[in-house]
């Protein structure tokens, strides 16, 4: 029995210690299948991607990115290429090849000393990225410099370079706000565009028509697949996928009055914008002060771009669509259009100018005007921009009025340019001041509305579009500076941008008459009257902003000048223009001229034909 009970103890003890060997065993088989599961399903295409990385070294080749033209380019004459590209060598690692930290960042700090770039900052950049994601540690590097990379793979080990096309503007600063400039895409854009099939190494556009047709113009990257060895050594090569070109764009802009509104700006602070009312079509956009893109596009461009942003003029300001300010006198147009469609006024209506209008109320205040006109009646009073005129006027038809018609033609909204960046004008409200002063409106803040002063505040494209409208019997067309998307050989025209209407302002026939009777004589005899020479009739209005809540010295006044030519023609040959000069002393003084030379320009070209 003894001899028994102890074998039986026995087997137990065996079968106990059998289920634990056999339960480990099945745990280290269960560990093993979890992570061949691991390996072959779940992660399997990243670790044959990176066993793949081991055996092949893909080298993108970057598109070229499309060219722009200005709006002759298919005329078969001048034919102005504004943006082109032209080759180059870009400088660049992948830190997964680097065997160690330290060995990387002595090779960076090597390089980066023949290529004159800070390697702290290349180092911070290759932290915290994706180690097998290529990272370009110098763009637009000379054919000498690979040669000395390539002839020394010891001193420089995991240092290659790619063929890469570097963006030309091939007339500097003369387009820096119309077209805009390229650079490289930051985290929060590659975040944003990476579903697009963006590459966190791409350029994008940054501003302008560059950065509105990004995606027509960037193209498709292509690489070449080499073969390499376990120490990286190339033994073969072959192209992966050929890359393509973007697409060419023809711009709505001719680069002849692009130049001559440019040379016309010169140093002075300020936008002009020149459209075709009948289509929308911008011929001319500049903006003063201004850059050259050529010198921000490239990866080392943060101490040029530190020293533009501390500019206390702000040259990356596109002043005709992103600031806004009082349209001082040319906001007259409105008011007579308010109180005409209104029917609280005629065109024979007439004042008195003394020189000086007095406000009655409990303390009497005085509101000036820059000469003593007269007895005027409305087309009058717009030539000679009568302010006491224009003071009595909305005064008798009153602020809701005149809010409604600023409304009307869009001054509050965004026109909808085809390039970024584009703030609205402002029209204030009596509810508006309420809220935001506490205080109501007063006869006051009528006065200086009725002759664009006080709250009020307009964009230049804005005026713009208003002026057209006054061609184009109150149709609004929405501004835009690309004429046609072409493939990469210019062979195909992908698409043709049509005329957008925005609006139709219904608006009668003897309101257009009268305002644009008063347009015409204040050139022909009031403070247009510079222009009274031009070989095409003009119209237009002059005005002069004050800047000061005090009547200061001359040179803190904004100048303005918005009008048409030719004044008798169609629609369809109109060409608006509008002239803005931040402290322009007077709109006759800088505006004028501004717009005769480029009126001389156009008719030269045969814009009014």
């Amino acid at each position: 029995m003894l001899t028994t009970s102890l074998k039986a103890r026995m087997l137990e003890a065996f079968r106990i210690r059998m289920y634990f060997v056999t339960s480990v065993i099945a745990f280290v088989f269960f560990i093993i299948f979890v992570q061949l599961i691991n390996l072959q399903i779940i992660n399997g295409a990243e670790y044959e991607e990176k066993s793949r990385q081991n055996m092949e070294n893909n080298i993108p080749i970057p598109a070229a990115r499309g060219e722009m033209y200005d709006r002759n380019f298919k005329l078969g004459k001048n034919k102005v290429v504004l943006v082109s590209n032209r080759p180059s060598f870009n400088i660049l690692t992948i830190p997964a090849k680097f065997e160690t930290k330290e060995k990387m960042e002595t090779t960076i700090r090597t390089v980066c000393r023949l290529l004159k770039s800070d390697a702290d900052l290349a180092l911070k950049e290759m932290h915290g990225v994706n180690p097998w994601e290529r990272v370009i540690l110098k763009e637009d590097v000379t054919f000498e410099t690979v040669v000395t990379i390539a002839s020394h793979p010891n001193v420089f080990p995991n240092i290659t370079w790619e063929d890469a096309n570097v963006r030309v503007y091939n007339h500097q600063n003369m387009f820096a706000h119309s077209i805009g400039y390229i650079g490289a895409i930051s985290r929060e854009e590659y975040r944003d565009l990476k579903k697009f099939g963006y590459k966190h190494y791409q350029q994008v556009g940054k501003s302008g028509v560059e950065k509105q047709y990004d995606r027509m113009l960037r193209g498709k990257d292509g690489y070449i697949r080499r073969i390499v060895d376990v120490r990286q050594r190339t033994e073969g090569e072959e192209i992966g996928l050929q890359p393509q070109a973007g697409n060419n764009i023809v711009l709505t802009v001719d680069y002849q009055v692009q130049k001559a509104a440019f040379d016309a700006l010169g140093e002075s602070r300020g936008g002009v914008v020149v459209m075709r009312p009948s289509t929308g079509e911008i011929i001319a956009l500049v903006s003063k002060p201004d850059f050259d893109p050529n010198l921000i596009i490239s990866k080392d461009n943060a101490d040029v771009i530190a020293m533009l942003n501390a500019d206390e003029f702000r040259p990356f300001l596109n002043r005709v669509i992103q600031s806004k300010y009082p349209p001082a006198s040319t906001f007259k147009l409105i008011t007579a259009i308010a109180a005409l469609e209104s029917e609280m006024a005629t065109p024979t209506r007439t004042y008195f100018c003394s020189g000086r209008y007095t406000l009655r109320g409990y303390i009497d205040h005085d509101f000036y005007c820059y000469d003593a006109h007269g007895t005027l009646d409305l087309p009058w009073a717009i030539a000679r921009s009568c302010s006491v005129y224009f003071y009595q006027l909305g005064l008798s038809i009153g602020p809701t009025v005149i809010m409604r018609y600023a409304n009307y033609f869009g001054l509050s909204e965004l026109t909808g340019i085809d390039i970024p960046g584009e703030i609205p004008g402002f029209i204030p409200s009596r509810q508006w001041k309420l809220r935001t002063f506490r205080q109501p409106w007063f006869d006051g803040d009528t006065v200086n509305m009725s002759i664009g002063q006080g709250f009020l505040s307009v964009t230049p494209i804005g005026m713009c579009n208003f002026v057209s409208s006054l061609v184009t019997n109150g149709v609004m067309y929405r501004p835009h500076m690309v004429r046609e998307i072409l493939s990469p050989d210019n062979g195909t025209v992908i698409s043709t941008i049509q005329p957008e209407r925005l609006r139709e302002i219904p608006i009668s026939q003897l309101t257009l008459n009268t305002v644009r009777q008063g347009m015409r004589l204040g050139v022909l005899s009031g403070t247009s009257a510079r222009l009274a020479l031009l070989p095409v009739p003009a119209a237009g209005k002059t005005g002069t902003a004050q800047t000061r809540s005090r009547r200061q010295d001359d040179s803190t006044q904004h100048a303005w000048w918005v009008g048409y030519a030719p004044f008798d023609g169609s629609p369809e040959q109109a060409v608006a223009v509008v002239v803005f000069v931040e402290y322009g002393v007077a709109g006759a003084a800088s505006a004028v001229p501004i717009a005769e030379r480029l009126f001389y320009k156009m008719y030269e070209l045969g814009y009014f034909q």
